[in-house]
């Protein structure tokens, strides 16, 4: 799939929970651990596993920015329920090494195409991620017209202005190496 995904700082996380739950219903419940592995030597994420809502998903991207957000490629399928932990052995067996956990708690909505998440990462504050996905084959053009739907519903949240360009995976990162702990 072709992800197109922003990100924005949420300074006022219940406003931004009751506005959305009045415009698309109550949010459902999220919890999302996510466990991220590397190759000896290169720091960029290679693999990844999310935990959630009892499934193990295995994925890998590609990642690309653009000048409306992320736009990457994404390869991805569930493991058999109760897998995480082979897949950490079979990941391990591959010569992959462990990275960093990241864990997203809050709510989610769905608007159309867009998946809006209200989510609080690890110790960084809260957010609000919005995503749209298509398929491979999609044009830019349609890439495009998905940026400027998730500025559009950002702005429509007061939150515009609060896009976070850096990657979780950087913040996560730089916040280890600030309280001394190996990168």
């Amino acid at each position: 799939m072709r992800e197109i995904e922003v990100k924005a700082h949420a300074a006022e996380p219940e406003r931004i929970r009751a506005e959305l739950d009045s415009r698309l219903g109550d949010g459902r419940e999220v919890h999302k651990r996510d466990h991220y592995f590397h190759l000896p030597g290169v720091l960029e994420q290679s693999l990844r596993i999310r935990c959630y809502d009892g499934k193990t998903e295995l994925t890998t991207k590609h990642n690309r920015r653009d000048a409306q957000g992320e736009n990457n490629l994404e390869y991805e399928f569930l493991a058999l329920p109760g897998e995480y932990g082979r897949a950490v052995e079979f990941f391990h067996a591959l010569g992959h090494v462990d990275y960093f956990i990241k864990t997203k708690d809050g709510w989610e909505w769905h608007d159309g195409n867009a998946h809006i998440e209200l989510l609080s990462v690890n110790d960084l504050g809260w957010f609000v991620e919005i995503e749209i996905l298509l398929p491979f084959e999609a044009s830019d053009e349609e890439a495009l017209q998905g940026g400027r739907r998730i500025h559009g519903i950002l702005s429509s949240l007061g939150i515009d202005d609060a896009v976070e360009p850096m990657s979780y995976r950087d913040m996560i990162l730089e916040r280890r190496n600030e309280d001394g702990m190996e990168g």
